[in-house]
């Protein structure tokens, strides 16, 4: 028993010596990239600290769109949770029709402001020589003997975007193409 107590007053005089030798240190810089608080602080009560608003529950959307599609809060027409973008096709007549175009329509998309500046831009261009029964639609591969027209400057100063691509104009429409692989992007039908 004597051996224990011999060892835990040990123990104990090396800890309150270690305590002491702590004490009497003098300050040491701190590294840079840590931060210490001083000595003796107590951090500040939670009253001090910011609180998120509590949402009034009697009132759905004040708290979220999540939670906001309830049952009883959104009409039977629409998905919870569901966009413009992501509206399945089933409910969205505007997605239903967006998927059925090819891929390659949506690599220069136009408003309808846009195509009929276009159109009545390259209105007095030449037509193409080539037959206007040809089957070319938009993802089409345009044939290589068909001569493409680059947009003109009017053009290009609003849709800037243009500039990359060409067109044909037929009788009855304008295709718009994509130079570098002759891929049909876009149509503007008269």
């Amino acid at each position: 028993m004597s051996k224990t107590l011999c060892c835990s007053a040990l123990a104990l005089m090396l800890f309150a010596g270690g305590a002491v030798a702590q004490q009497g240190q003098p300050d040491q810089p701190t590294p840079p990239g840590r931060a210490t608080a001083p000595d003796n602080t107590i951090p500040p009560t939670g009253a001090a600290q910011p609180q998120a608003p509590l949402a009034d529950q009697a009132a759905p959307a004040a708290v979220g769109p999540a939670q906001a599609a309830t049952a009883g809060s959104m009409p039977e027409h629409q998905v919870p949770g569901a966009t413009r973008q992501t509206m399945p096709s089933t409910v969205s007549a505007e997605n239903a029709a967006q998927d059925k175009l090819p891929t390659a329509s949506f690599q220069f998309p136009l408003s309808p402001e846009q195509k009929k500046m276009i159109a009545d831009s390259v209105a007095k261009a030449p037509v193409a020589p080539a037959s206007d029964d040809l089957k070319l639609t938009v993802s089409s591969k345009l044939p290589s003997n068909i001569e493409m027209t680059e947009f003109p400057g009017d053009v290009t100063q609003k849709i800037p975007e243009a500039a990359k691509y060409k067109y044909v104009k037929f009788s009855n429409r304008v295709l718009i193409v994509d130079p570098p692989n002759l891929t049909v992007v876009g149509e503007i039908a008269k």
